[in-house]
């Protein structure tokens, strides 16, 4: 029974966090290109992507629904686990910053990896149309 509790805990937390985060973040870029939320500039950053070279947008998605994941279950864990506010806190920060930079660091190897292959397609193309 306490486990069931614990899932619905994370769906509620879930649905609230994915909906204030995509009205705050996700609504803007998708209005304006050129505004990217810090993660993704981040992660474009450390892995020399060209924002031109992938889907922007839908790296934007991605982006935030794994942030609202990391966050969804560390909030339940924290609020599962520690009856100390400030243990939570800190706790709690702690586990979303490594998760998150665990997270990043995936994703942006696979868009790496993405830009990649379609920097050796435009090179084909370029080569076969001369």
């Amino acid at each position: 029974m306490n486990y069931l509790k614990i899932t619905i805990e994370f769906f509620i937390i879930f649905f609230f966090v994915y909906i204030i985060y995509y009205f705050f973040v996700v609504r803007k870029c998708k209005k304006n290109e050129n505004h990217v939320p810090m993660e993704v500039g981040l992660i474009l950053s450390i892995h020399n992507i060209d924002p031109k070279k992938i889907n922007l947008y839908q790296m934007v998605k991605v982006v935030s629904l794994i942030t609202v994941i990391v966050l969804s279950i560390v909030i339940t864990m924290v609020s599962e686990s520690f009856n100390n506010f400030y243990l939570a806190i800190l706790i709690g920060s702690i586990m979303s910053i490594l998760i998150a930079l665990v997270s990043y660091r995936i994703i942006g190897n696979h868009y790496e990896r993405k830009c990649q292959e379609n920097t050796k397609i435009e090179n084909s193309k370029k080569k076969k149309s001369k």
